[in-house]
C-alpha cells in the first residue's frame, strides 16, 4: 500500500451486530473485545424521560412487546427481552440505557457515535450532553450524529464542545457541515467519492461511511482518505485492517 495511506477507524454499527443482538450490551462488549475503537448506537427517550438504546421507534421488531418507546416507561421497557430474537443464547438481554452503554468508555476507552433521531424537549439534549461528559473516554470525546440539523443544533446549544456529525447523502451533507461548522459527515458508502473526501478535508471535515460490510473494499476506501468505516461486521473488518497495516511501510 501507498505509505501515505492512513487506515480508517473501524466503527461497530449497533455494536457487533452480526454476532449479537443489535444495540445491546452484549453487542457493545463484543465490539470492545474485538478491538473496535468506536461503536455506533441509536437513542430514544422513554415516556419518563430516560435515554435508552434502540434503533427503531417501536419495540416491535427486536422484542416480543409492542408500542413506541416514547409511550413506554423505563420499567416497562426493562421487562422486555431484546435478545432472544437473535438467538436463544441471548435470551434475557434487556434494553440498555445510554448510561449503561457509555459506562464501557470508563473501563475500555471506547468511543461512541450516538445517533439522535429527535428530541422531545431541550431537557433531553441537556441530559444527553451531561451523560457524554460524565462518561467521556480518556483523552477524547464521543460524537453525536443525526439526519436532522435541528437535533444537532440543540446539542450544540447544550454543549458547544460536543463533536457533531451530519448524517445523510453525499455531497449535500458536506454543504450542511460547512454551513454549520460540523466536524464530521456520515454518509452511505456507495455515495462517497474522492472529490467529496478531498473537499471535506479541505474544510477540516472528517468523513465516515456506513454501512460497509465488505472487508475487501477497505483498502479502496482507505486509499480514498475516508476517516472512519462503520460496519455490521467488525470482526472481519478489523482483521482486514490488520492485514493492511502489515503492508504499510
Amino acid at each position: 500500500m501507498d505509505s501515505s495511506v492512513r487506515l480508517p477507524i473501524i466503527e461497530a454499527h449497533r455494536g457487533a451486530s452480526d454476532e449479537c443482538p443489535e444495540n445491546t450490551l452484549s453487542a457493545f462488549r463484543r465490539a470492545v473485545e474485538l478491538g473496535a475503537a468506536s461503536i455506533e448506537l441509536d437513542i430514544h427517550e422513554t415516556k419518563d424521560g430516560e435515554l435508552v438504546v434502540m434503533h427503531d421507534e417501536t419495540v416491535d421488531r427486536t422484542t416480543r412487546g409492542k408500542g413506541r418507546l416514547a409511550a413506554l416507561t423505563l420499567a416497562e421497557l426493562r421487562a422486555l427481552d431484546c435478545g432472544a430474537w437473535k438467538h436463544a443464547r441471548f435470551a434475557g438481554e434487556r434494553i440498555p440505557t445510554l448510561a449503561e452503554a457509555l459506562e464501557l468508555s470508563r473501563a475500555h476507552g471506547v468511543r461512541f457515535n450516538v445517533e439522535v433521531k429527535a428530541f422531545s424537549s431541550p431537557r433531553a439534549a441537556e441530559r444527553l450532553v451531561g451523560l457524554l461528559r460524565e462518561y467521556a473516554p480518556a483523552g477524547g470525546t464521543h460524537v453525536v450524529s443525526s439526519f436532522h440539523v435541528d437535533a444537532l443544533l440543540q446539542v450544540r446549544q447544550a454543549d458547544a464542545g460536543v463533536p457533531l456529525a451530519m448524517l445523510g447523502n453525499f455531497p449535500a451533507i458536506l454543504d450542511a457541515a460547512r454551513h454549520h461548522g460540523f466536524p464530521w459527515i456520515h454518509g452511505a458508502y456507495r455515495g462517497v467519492s474522492s472529490a467529496v473526501v478531498t473537499a471535506a478535508h479541505a474544510a477540516a471535515v472528517q468523513v465516515m461511511i456506513w454501512t460497509m460490510d465488505e472487508p475487501g473494499l477497505l483498502a479502496y476506501y482507505a486509499g480514498m482518505g475516508v476517516d472512519k468505516v462503520c460496519t455490521n461486521r467488525p470482526r472481519l473488518m478489523l482483521a482486514e485492517a490488520d492485514v493492511l497495516a502489515a503492508l504499510l511501510p
